[in-house]
């Protein structure tokens, strides 16, 4: 593993074979429990042995694991075995549960550090992949695991967006010490937003904290340390509005700067490409256009 000072997840004890890493799984199916949606608990498509390749996708924050129903059945089909874990405090039958705000930053990367040792027994190559607070986990995993040999990092939030760094950074630090507050996605409908049933209508200031803080890990470490990982694609829109792009693209370049493999593949402003670019149910969604260029850059390992 990479240099792994502070980087606030437990030790990892990678799955030794196909049967360990089935168990994992189901150890992690068995925390998704009636208050989970039938839809949304740790989903898993299995080849039913060791494949050539696995891939973790980590859905994003008030998202749940159906954001990635349609590729993950593409690459089941391919040949991959595929894990979509479901995050902690996610995927709830309630739509408006306040379970969300208990979110850590040391629940991230538990999350990321146990789902990246399954892979190890579900594939013999490794890639991980993320959305959003999904996109900052496999950023972490990029940074932290040697073990990895692809990471797809996608629109990763790392800050608040239209403001500069600091203020995602006074932010993350404040936020701990007030009351948390609930922010709907789109304030004009509260809950009556459109999109996908299976995410929440609002985040909470906290958990939204709580990811930024485990971001601020891995953007400390990319300035200083070579990534662990063997290969790392990032993937941006120029037109997405819900994250810092500069700060994403800084992250990049710091790990290309210690001589690390890293692509960054940007859809242009033009295309209108929103930040959540893979949920097939958004309203805003454009798999035709986004569809052709992600699952490439997933599979390029193969």
């Amino acid at each position: 593993m990479a240099n792994t000072a502070d980087h606030l997840a437990p030790a990892s004890k990678p799955a030794a074979n196909f049967e360990e890493a089935m168990a994992r799984v189901k150890a992690l199916q068995a925390k998704d429990g009636t208050a989970v949606r039938p839809d949304s608990g740790t989903r898993l498509w299995s080849q039913g042995a060791q494949a050539e390749h696995v891939l973790v996708y980590y859905h994003g924050y008030t998202n749940a694991p159906p954001q990635f129903k349609l590729l993950g059945e593409d690459l089941f089909q391919m040949g991959y075995n595929v894990l979509v874990p479901r995050l902690p405090y996610h995927g709830l039958q309630d739509p408006m549960t306040e379970e969300q705000a208990r979110l850590t930053a040391e629940d991230l990367a538990a999350m990321t550090q146990e789902t990246v040792d399954i892979a190890q027994g579900l594939g013999k190559k490794v890639t991980i992949a993320g959305l959003s607070g999904g996109g900052v986990m496999a950023a972490w995993a990029a940074q932290f695991r040697t073990d990895v040999d692809l990471a797809v990092v996608i629109s990763p939030a790392f800050g608040l967006p239209f403001v500069p760094g600091w203020v995602s950074s006074l932010f993350r630090s404040s936020v701990p010490h007030l009351r948390n507050f609930f922010i709907w996605w789109d304030p004009r409908v509260k809950d009556k937003i459109v999109g996908p049933a299976h995410a929440y209508p609002r985040f909470s200031t906290k958990a939204l904290a709580e990811t930024f803080r485990f971001g601020k890990v891995v953007r400390e470490a990319a300035q200083h340390a070579k990534p662990g990982a063997r290969r790392i694609q990032m993937i941006l829109s120029d037109f997405d509005t819900a994250i810092h792009l500069p700060t994403a693209r800084k992250v990049a370049a710091d790990w290309r700067e210690h001589g690390a493999p890293v692509s960054l593949y940007e859809f242009a402003k033009e295309l209108k490409v929103w930040h959540d670019m893979i949920d097939p149910e958004q309203s805003t969604q454009q798999i035709d256009v986004v569809y052709p260029v992600v699952l490439p850059l997933l599979t390029q390992d193969a």
